[in-house]
């Protein structure tokens, strides 16, 4: 298994702590080629991709709406 992880540095954390999983971009148990936007973040008003970092089969950790803050495990990615 291949973990979706919020990358560190991305926003301000002292500023604001927390992001949401503002959307996913494919279904929990779909197939997802490796580079492929998976899922975007929003801070504020901002909105972060984050990537798939493997291909396979995608296991949604964290729901649309769900709080994250970096270094959080969004998903998982099972290399089929």
């Amino acid at each position: 298994m291949i973990d979706i992880v919020v990358p560190k540095g991305l926003w301000d954390t002292e500023k604001t702590p927390d992001g949401i999983v503002a959307n996913w971009f494919y279904a929990d148990g779909g197939d997802v080629p490796e580079g492929a936007t998976v899922a975007e973040l929003m801070v504020e008003k901002s909105t972060f991709d984050i990537a798939a970092p493997g291909a396979g089969r995608l296991h949604i950790v964290v729901a649309k709406d769900g709080v994250v803050r970096p270094g959080t495990v969004i998903g998982r990615i099972d290399a089929v």
